[in-house]
């Protein structure tokens, strides 16, 4: 067993994902959000050469359903050739965005590159690392059953991985594919648990490390924050460190405005003075839209509150782009268009 190694787990990336609603609005930084998946991706790669990593492990959901052409496939197979120039192994499970995709079954992988069957679990040994990184893929986009349940045993002579696109017991806004447990997940003796599906990063448990990192890039209003992935660094066969690592080029965050006084949009706009634009640049450093919410009564005609939406990119002096968006950039559940 290697003394030390490291790995990136990462997951929900999304490459190429379709872009719904934005274009409609004057000013909209499209083409930053539109390449923002790639260039997230790009950051990963650029990470995982720096560090040194061992290896990559992509918890589904690499892909967005089908692709429009063959050029996302022929993307990610140039990055995969950089890390096998690098000496970098990449484990992947499909989720259920990949399952979708029909141009992904004929896809020819580099051999570093590892796609777990989507038939039943499978075992991985990495003689050189004493590691052992089990996963099964989704064999159609809805999978209700709990796969876990047929992974081995961990190995007590390695370090173990499970790689699992999941729910786990059910998370809000996600559908519940491959639901399990905690503690089904700790009866199989692994020491890390490497989780994709949910796209808020979240340490479900230190012991073992139950984890899911994210996604790598925010695609819309409602995925706030910094986006990235897990850095995990093993010694003598024990976790000694778990980091968070940004990779998103394009950020989402909130700032909260009063606009009751508001009479119209334009109101608005002046409204927000040049302290809240620069707390929006705070938190978003890489400069991202940022929704205003308030309630505005005479909005509309019929005096009802609506959510107002404004968005701050690395545009201009005081934050290029700032939108109200009058109800018609949500649907009739509340989710956002821009996905």
């Amino acid at each position: 067993m290697s003394d030390q190694f490291s790995f990136i787990h990462a997951a929900d990336i999304h490459l190429d994902s379709a872009l719904h609603g934005l274009e409609r609005y004057e000013g909209a930084p499209v083409d930053e959000i539109r390449s923002a998946t790639r260039r997230a991706f790009d950051n990963l790669i650029d990470l995982a050469i720096d560090e040194e990593v061992a290896f990559v492990s992509l918890a589904g959901d690499l892909y967005d359903g089908d692709w429009k052409d063959y050029n996302t496939g022929l993307y990610f197979v140039n990055r995969m050739n950089r890390l096998h120039v690098g000496g970098i192994r990449v484990f992947i499970v499909a989720g259920n965005h990949d399952a979708a995709s029909q141009i992904t079954k004929h896809l020819r992988l580099p051999d570093n590159v590892t796609l777990f069957s989507t038939k039943q679990p499978e075992q991985v040994v990495l003689e050189d690392l004493g590691v052992a990184i089990y996963g099964q893929g989704f064999p159609t986009r809805a999978v209700i059953d709990d796969i876990t349940q047929a992974y081995p045993q961990g190995d007590p002579h390695l370090f173990n991985i499970g790689l699992l696109h999941t729910c786990l017991d059910g998370k809000p806004g996600h559908e519940p594919y491959a639901p399990c447990t905690v503690d089904g997940l700790r009866s199989k003796g692994y020491q890390y648990w490497a989780l994709g599906h949910v796209h808020k990063r979240e340490v479900i448990s230190e012991d073992p490390w139950i984890v899911f990192p994210g996604n790598i890039q925010g695609r819309h209003a409602r995925e706030l924050d910094p986006k990235g992935c897990t850095l995990v660094t093993v010694e003598e066969g024990e976790v000694v460190n778990v980091e968070h690592r940004d990779l998103d080029v394009f950020r989402w965050s909130r700032c909260e405005l009063d606009v009751s006084s508001s009479e119209t949009a334009d109101d608005v706009y002046e409204q927000v003075p040049a302290k809240r634009i620069r707390c929006c640049r705070r938190q978003a450093r890489r400069g991202s839209p940022s929704p205003a919410r308030g309630h505005c009564c005479s909005y509309s005609a019929a005096r009802k509150p609506r959510t107002l939406a404004a968005g701050i990119p690395r545009l201009g002096n005081r934050g290029g782009w700032c939108r109200c968006l009058d109800g018609k950039g949500f649907n009739e559940n509340g989710r956002s268009d821009f996905i």
